[in-house]
């Protein structure tokens, strides 16, 4: 054995010594192999939007549709634009503008801008844009916005006017929801526009997957600054439970509409003063509503209270006898809620004469925020008090041709409003009005204030005459008057945005983590 060590140490010897008389010689010893280094991970370079419906259209002039707007809002443009949070018009399409006269508006194309089909904005495109939201014929969802509206002219190529039926102080927050189509698309598409969309927009629509998807992608030739998302995918999801699972999953990225007892439960949750008032529009025309008694006591039936800290778990404000807020043009600070008094409503109804004839009260599910449970709880509530309520849940289709067709209006009726204007004009003309294409009021004298403020140029003295309307629709009432919502978005981890005040779902203000 002892041979063996000493044979086996002479070998590892001589093996050491040639080993260091190669180092000696000036040769490199053999290198390792690199270590394979880890792969970057991939940036992440889409979003997905859960919708709570799909859009009826994405003809951004005709449907009064906020599923639509949640995707067009991205791919079309006005005149002007909003500021998301000062609530204030800037320039958009157009870079400037001035009053010629008091019916006349000038504005000032902003150039090079290009259509998504690579078409260049004109004056043609723009007065294309306005007459055709304001035709009778084409019977536009959105037209009360613009019924001041008489014409638009070419000046030139760059340069348009818009004529008034008279002065309109509100054009310029007007205009912002006025979207500009391409003359030459919109002609050749024919009744193909509402699923082939063509704006000026930083998205443009890739794919219309009915019933499964929308995917927009970044408009390289946009004139703005340029997204920093590149791709987005609309998904629609109803139920606020499957649009949970799918945010804690991973499989979206922004879930609207979000229910308050799901806010503690997702990544990120972002919320925001809303815009949206639900309501319950009384019929005035016709029916048990027809009585102002039966009108005054279903105001003083509802716990408005109990709604906003029980079903919207302290996401809402009770409105206060109006569906506008501080800060809007046309809130009447001196209005307050009807307050909750079963006894009092009950005395109205016994009044009235009221013999327990059925009471039709109509409204949808899952498109805005609990409207199945808020409908139910007005009903419970108003059946509390001895009226014979029969509640109707319509699909969305059919409640939004109710909602636009007087002849159909139900003794009372489901909606939610919002204001993107926050101008009182836009809820007295829509909703008020006797001509509103939203409205089931009938009284002249309102009428007639609403027709006179709308052309008011004087600030102070349009603002009174919003105050008094609010009063006069509040003594008589044109509705039930419940709550304001929040807006309360659920986000991914990844995803950065600010929710604005306008209700606005802008893709194009959104940043994923590490861009």
């Amino acid at each position: 054995m002892k041979v063996w060590s000493r044979v086996i140490a002479l070998l590892l010897a001589v093996v050491l010594g040639i080993s260091l008389a190669g180092c000696s010689s000036g040769q490199k010893p053999a290198e390792k192999p690199a270590e394979k280094q880890p792969e970057a991970p991939k940036v992440k370079d889409s979003i997905t939007i859960a919708l709570q419906g799909e859009p009826t259209s994405l003809d951004p002039q005709f449907p009064d549709d906020g599923n639509m707007r949640a995707v067009t809002d991205n791919v079309f443009e006005g005149l002007l634009e909003l500021d998301g949070q000062t609530l204030k018009p800037k320039p958009a399409l157009a870079t400037e503008y001035k009053v010629v006269n008091p019916t006349t508006w000038e504005f000032k194309l902003r150039s090079g801008v290009k259509f998504h089909n690579g078409e260049t904005l004109t004056a043609d495109d723009v007065v294309f844009s306005v007459t055709r939201i304001i035709d009778p014929k084409f019977k536009s969802q959105i037209a009360g916005n613009f019924s001041s509206i008489k014409t638009a002219k070419k000046v030139d190529d760059s340069t348009v006017q818009i004529i008034t039926n008279g002065p309109d102080p509100a054009m310029p927050v007007r205009l912002t929801l006025l979207k500009i189509m391409n003359k030459k698309h919109v002609e050749s598409v024919g009744d193909k526009v509402t699923t082939q969309p063509v704006g000026t927009g930083p998205y443009k629509v890739t794919e219309w997957n009915r019933g499964v998807h929308i995917l927009v992608e970044r408009f390289d030739q946009y004139w703005g600054n340029k997204p920093s998302i590149p791709k987005a995918k609309y998904r629609f999801i109803q139920e606020g439970s499957t649009r949970l699972s799918a945010l804690k999953a991973g499989e979206i990225d922004l879930a609207v509409n979000l229910l308050p007892e799901y806010a503690k439960e997702v990544p990120q949750v972002a919320t925001a003063e809303g815009l949206e008032f639900p309501f319950i529009r009384l019929n005035h025309f016709k029916g048990i509503m027809a009585n102002k008694l039966m009108r005054l006591a279903v105001n003083y039936a509802i716990d408005k209270e109990a709604i906003a800290k029980n079903l919207f778990g302290g996401y809402a404000t009770v409105a206060q006898g109006q569906l506008f807020k501080p800060g809007y043009v046309g809130f009447n600070p001196n209005l307050k809620p009807y307050p909750y008094d079963p006894e009092k409503a009950k005395e109205l109804i016994k009044q009235a004469g009221y013999k327990g004839e059925k009471i039709q009260l109509i409204a949808e599910r899952g498109r805005y925020l609990k409207d199945g449970e808020f409908a139910e709880a007005i009903s419970m509530m108003l059946r509390d008090v001895g009226l014979n309520v029969e509640l109707k849940y319509y699909d969305w289709q059919e409640w939004l041709k109710t909602l636009f067709n007087r002849e159909r209006a139900p003794d009372m009726m489901y909606s939610s409003h919002g204001n993107e204007m926050f101008d009182a004009d836009r809820t007295f003309s829509s909703l008020v009005h006797s001509k509103g294409p939203m409205s089931s009021y009938n009284s002249a004298e309102v009428d007639k204030k609403i027709d006179q403020a709308r052309t008011e140029m004087d600030p102070a003295k349009r603002q009174k005459l919003y105050e008094e309307i609010g009063q006069m629709i509040y003594d008589d009432p044109a509705f039930i008057c419940v709550v304001n919502l929040k807006d309360i978005y659920g986000l991914s981890k990844d995803l950065q945005w600010k929710p604005r005040q306008d209700s606005r779902i802008t893709l194009y203000e959104m940043k994923l983590a590490g861009q």
